[in-house]
């Protein structure tokens, strides 16, 4: 059968089988996403950040990832939706009271428990992956699903801070919800850049509004100032006019006669008739020097002959 010396083929190698699925031990899995960074693989440490997906992450490693794309290996496809510090949120997280450096996780020593470092502040669980955490990407606040779901609220219990269903990330996430979370995360950035574009469309529009209430501003300005100088100018002439009339009145007024002027004019009368006197006499004074001079004349003449 085969014609290989009589060798007889098992079931296994005529018929493909569907290969079983292997297994990961979640406790490791679990020390893995919520003991250490996704990025760098090291031990979180305040302060930590978390991405849309849920990724856990030490703040230093996300820097120094966006300053150096090409800092670790695989951080191209662990953090590709990760452009500025904009994209992630720095934890708000509730020291865990019980844990100590002696506690800190092993990946290596699989009976020691590991102590979480931070718990719930509602319910004080431990966030070692054993309960669900989410977070509110509003504020920050990390707390257990259970707390969240036991106080229905529209505001943070820790801050208060308002906040809707959108804004509530699941801390890593099952393999099945991923998805989800990755279309939810691309609705979310088109929804900033599209409000982005809106608010700098009205912020240009409001400046070019600006500048034409300033132009049109400047023309009733210049326009009321016109006025204002036609309008001065007009009640100068009125006032001139009017001052010029008053005058001409004046003039043609007859003056009442004052005990000034009554004394002044005596005075004047006196004067003229003192000078028409010595007119008179000066003249008196020639016709009769005249006349003598005449008489002599005659007389001369006379006894001449």
């Amino acid at each position: 059968m085969g014609c290989d010396g009589g060798s007889i083929p098992k079931r296994d190698e005529l018929v493909k089988q569907k290969q079983k699925q292997t297994k990961v031990d979640q406790s490791i899995l679990n020390r893995v996403q919520w003991f250490s960074c996704a990025l760098s693989k090291k031990p979180l440490s305040t302060p930590i950040v978390s991405c849309g997906l849920g990724k856990l992450y030490n703040r230093d490693a996300i820097l120094e990832f966006l300053l150096d794309r090409t800092a670790y290996g695989d951080g191209d496809r662990i953090c590709k939706h990760i452009k500025s510090l904009k994209d992630v949120v720095t934890l708000q997280l509730e020291p865990n009271p019980s844990f100590s450096p002696d506690h800190s996780p092993s990946l290596t020593n699989h009976d020691q428990e590991p102590v979480a470092r931070f718990i719930c502040p509602i319910t004080m669980k431990e966030m070692n992956g054993k309960h669900r955490f989410v977070y509110l990407d509003t504020c920050g606040c990390v707390m257990s699903e259970q707390a969240l779901k036991e106080v229905p609220s529209t505001t943070c219990i820790k801050c208060a801070k308002p906040f809707e269903s959108l804004n509530v990330i699941v801390l890593n996430p099952k393999p099945e919800e991923q998805e989800a979370m990755e279309e939810a995360l691309l609705e979310k950035q088109l929804k900033a850049l599209a409000e982005k574009k809106e608010k700098k469309k009205n912020k240009a529009s409001k400046k070019e509004q600006t500048e034409k209430t300033g132009k049109t501003d400047s023309t009733l300005h210049e326009t009321s100032s016109n006025k204002r100088k036609l309008d001065e100018a007009a009640t100068d002439s009125s006032r001139h006019k009017k001052q010029y009339t008053a005058a001409s009145e004046l003039a043609r007024a007859p003056v009442a006669p004052s005990p000034t002027h009554s004394l002044t004019a005596a005075v004047a009368a006196k004067v003229a008739e003192q000078m028409a006197a010595n007119a008179m006499r000066q003249k008196s004074s020639a016709i009769q020097s005249l006349y003598n001079s005449n008489v002599r004349s005659q007389k001369e003449n006379f006894m001449n002959r």
